[in-house]
This record gives structure tokens, sequence and C-alpha cells, in this order.
């Protein structure tokens, strides 16, 4: 079985000797590829919001270091001028109550009022017909509509052109949110990307109907969520954040932190065995161990093949 945010053997050796086997530039293309290809976040916003991870660092260490442009300047090999012209951004920034570019860790959130919009634009009331396409007979419309998942949300089943305005409206609805300098034309591209993440998701399905000569588009849900691989992304991607974070605090030798690592060989038959011994282990741990009103903890891990030594 292949999956979306698999990297093919043959093509992960070509990438990892594209970035010289580094493993902060390969942290990075795990991120582009997990938040690009399976997020559906843009190329251009991944861009942006890499930009702006990059400028927080800067200003970051500018406080850290007393405001002292020269020396964060000599830190990050930027020219003072950037430095200045970075730090004064940010501070507007933070002065002004704006949004910078960035990335939310789950779908692109534009996508969760779809719903909303659609029933809202295109209701349709009890005893009405959800499919108003002329040339046809009240028989075909109710085939078409009987061929709709149980639970389907009541509104009208639109047609290509409908489904397109109704994207373009989704669109703008979301840019009004954001500064002008931050908005961005709707295109076809856009419109492509909207469209599969509501098909993926299973939010919108498309109807290809004999009676008709174009595909039909139909809200099946109420709400927008990911699902199957594309969650568990998602799920991947909150883990990572956290144990970054965790990392962080034992660099600084804080207390209550422990970092561990077990390297080790297992017999492939006695591999799920293994793991599900280790699964009650921690979770008998934590039992053990756990107290209500207590310090907050957090056991995070993950086993499995490794492939380095």
């Amino acid at each position: 079985m292949t999956y979306q945010s698999q990297v093919p053997p043959d093509l992960k050796q070509d990438l990892l000797r594209a970035v010289d086997n580094s493993p902060a530039d390969w942290i990075l293309l795990n991120l582009a590829l997990s938040t690009m290809k399976m997020g559906g976040h843009r190329y251009g916003a991944f861009l942006d919001a890499a930009t702006t991870a990059a400028k927080l660092a800067i200003y970051s260490t500018f406080i850290e270091q007393g405001n002292n442009i020269r020396k964060t300047g000599f830190l990050y090999h930027v020219e003072p001028k950037r430095v200045k012209a970075i730090v004064q951004e940010i501070q507007a920034a933070l002065a002004e109550g704006q949004s910078l570019k960035v990335l939310n860790s789950k779908e692109p959130y534009y996508l969760i009022a779809l719903p909303f919009l659609w029933q809202e634009h295109f209701p349709c009331g009890p005893g009405e017909a959800r499919v108003l396409i002329q040339g046809l007979t009240p028989g075909e419309r109710k085939t078409i509509e009987n061929g709709l998942p149980a639970g389907t949300p009541r509104a009208r089943i639109l047609d290509q052109v409908e489904f397109n305005e109704l994207m373009e409206l989704l669109h703008q609805t979301s840019q009004e949110e954001l500064p002008k300098t931050q908005r961005m034309p709707f295109s076809d591209a856009l419109m492509s990307h909207i469209k599969f993440r509501l098909l993926h998701s299973g939010t919108v399905i498309q109807i290809d109907s004999s009676l008709v000569d174009i595909p039909l588009y139909a809200l099946v849900s109420a709400s927008y969520s990911p699902r199957g691989e594309q969650e568990r992304v998602f799920a991947m991607i909150d883990d990572v954040a956290r144990y970054f974070g965790l990392l962080q605090a034992w660099v600084r030798e804080d207390a209550g932190v422990l970092r561990g690592v077990e390297v080790f060989d297992v017999a492939p038959d006695q591999r799920q065995q293994a793991l599900e011994e280790l699964d009650e282990m921690l979770r008998a741990w934590a039992d053990k161990y756990h107290q209500d009103g207590g310090l907050p903890m957090v056991l995070q891990f993950a086993a499995g093949r490794r492939e380095y030594d």
C-alpha cells in the first residue's frame, strides 16, 4: 500500500544526496512534504511561513542580545539594516495586532466555512427538490437524490458552474479577514486546490450520472474535517512540535525532562508482541504515578524500524 506522505525508497536516497544527508535539512524537507503534500497548504504559503519563522528567530535573538542590532546581524550573517527592518516589521505587527503569514497545522481554515456557506446560499427545505437542473423529470431528480449517503445535509445539489461560484465566494470571504497586503486573487489553480481538499476529505462528493451531461456536486457532511492518513499527518505535526519543545527543555537542562533512545534488534515474529508489551508497560507506568492535581506531564514516543545506526 502506498501513502501520499510516503517517499519511495529510491527517491528518498536521491533527496538525501541532494541535501548531503543533513538531519536539519531532512527535517525541513519532511515538514514541507507534510504541510504541502498532505496538509493542503500552497507552495507560496509555505515559503511565506518559512520566511516568517526566520524573521521571528532573528527578532527573538535581537531581544535576547539586549536590542543589539549589530550583534544579531553578526550571529545570523545578516546586514544590520536588514535586521532593523525585520525588527520594525515584527514590532509593528505586535503593536497593531496584525497577523503574520504563518501556517495552520490543521487544514487551511477557510475550508471549514464551506458547509455553512453552502447551506446558507443553496438551502433545500423539506419537500423541495435538491436538483434544479432543467430537462430532468421528477423521477430522474429523485433517482439522483436517492444516491446520496444517509445523513446528507439539506442543501441543493450544484452543477459545475454553481460549485465554482461557491468556491470563489469561499475564497473571497476568507480574504476579507486578511490585511490587504496579504490578500491573493482567485485563480484556476487555487480553485482546483480547494476542490481537491473538499473531495478528498469526503465533505463533498462528485456525482457522475448518465442522466446529465455535466458533473454534479453534493454536500454530504455538515462539517469539514480531514480523514484517514491526512488526519494522522496533522496529528504527526502536532506531535513533532511538542517533541521539539521537550527536547529544547532537555537542551536547557530543565528539571523533570528525560530524553531516551534505545537501539536494539528484534526477531521479526516478535516485533508486534514487543510493541504491544511496551504499550501496556507505559500505560501501567503512567497509571502508577498519576495524581490528580499534580504536575502536568507528557510521555511521547514512537517506536519502529531503525533506518540508520
